[in-house]
């Protein structure tokens, strides 16, 4: 979660325009402002994408950063939910700008979300826009040797969460985990000040070799390691 300053933003915003129903870019997929229950629905492509995430984190070690859990878990399983479900894709955003309410006056007024479904496409904070759902996301890879900052961390991302309740209609704090030999996902909801379980899933990992190559190699060496990924060696040789 990194900040930025947004004040003055309404200034700038011509609050009575409408794009999203003129012009040649309209877009014909549907928008969760105008589903009976978007939460309902949301949740139900929401958990499905979690489901199907586990597993591929399991096989895969070499997911150690948060960016790259978010980035796997949006654009191989979240996205294709969408466009099952016949939902806008557009309405996705991955490190958006969100209002937050500060706590001093020292703080700033916005922050970059890991996650965020708007309510409709084309929607972004600096036209004050509201978030239909945002997502707080921590990992803990196979790398980790001390896990307990990164557990405040989560627990912090659900305080915070939790006291900006009022700025998104439903939120969600989540945990990766690849520790021990299992792969665990764990997800709080938050909504109207209230704090429950979403979803716990664990299962055993798996491509326990690999994940004993890249858990040991210090960073730099990690880093600078020659191009052996037999994938990419057989795409170049094509």
């Amino acid at each position: 979660m990194r900040y930025f300053h947004h004040r003055g933003i309404q200034a700038f915003i011509p609050l009575d325009s409408k794009p999203l129903e003129s012009g040649l870019n309209m877009d014909t997929s549907r928008q969760f402002r105008d589903l009976s229950d978007p939460t309902a629905t949301f949740e139900g492509l929401f958990r499905a994408a979690l489901e199907s995430l586990l597993p591929d984190l399991a096989d895969a070690p070499w997911y150690v950063r948060e960016r790259d859990v978010v980035n796997l878990f949006v654009f191989r399983h979240l996205v294709p939910q969408f466009q099952d479900a016949k939902l806008d894709i557009g309405q996705i955003g991955i490190e958006v700008p969100v209002q937050v309410l500060p706590e001093s006056p020292k703080e700033k007024s916005g922050v970059y979300a890991d996650i965020v479904v708007w309510p409709h496409n084309k929607a972004t904070a600096w036209r004050t826009c509201k978030p239909f759902a945002r997502i707080e996301w921590k990992n803990i890879s196979c790398r980790a040797k001390k896990a307990a900052h990164l557990e405040r961390e989560h627990q912090k991302d659900i305080e915070h969460l939790n006291d900006n309740c009022q700025l998104a209609s439903v939120a969600y704090a989540l945990l990766t985990v690849r520790q021990g030999g299992f792969v665990e996902i764990r997800c709080k909801r938050i909504a109207d000040g209230q704090v429950s379980e979403f979803l716990t899933l664990k299962r055993e990992a798996t491509n326990k070799d690999e994940e004993n190559a890249i858990s040991r190699l210090p960073y730099e060496a990690a880093m600078s390691r020659k191009q052996e990924c037999p994938i990419c060696v057989f795409s170049h040789e094509m």
